[in-house]
């Protein structure tokens, strides 16, 4: 759905529903954010961050840890750009 709002130039890679198959484990550094979070903060930013990391795998660029920087925005790792989003059964990251 969302790879219809977007340029072709982005990549983007969502997941729908609260099925927990397929998704990757979090980084330590990530882990320490939502450590004391509720289980729906904990998994939304879980689902979204794999959402991130298989983008990364499309783009061609080894999975990194995405932290947060100011306000909670995602830290990119150095030479990307993107955004995410997560609401209640829904989650997205689109990549460039």
């Amino acid at each position: 759905m969302i790879e219809e709002l977007l340029p072709d130039t982005v990549v983007a890679v969502e997941a729908c529903g609260h099925d927990d198959a397929g998704h990757l484990p979090l980084y330590p550094e990530e882990e320490a954010i939502v450590a004391r979070a509720v289980a729906k903060r904990r998994r939304e930013f879980t689902v979204v961050r794999s959402c991130a990391r298989r983008a990364m795998e499309k783009l061609g660029v080894p999975p990194q840890p995405v932290t947060t920087g100011e306000r909670g925005a995602p830290r990119w790792p150095a030479g990307l750009a993107g955004s995410m989003t997560h609401c209640d059964g829904y989650c997205a990251a689109a990549l460039v």
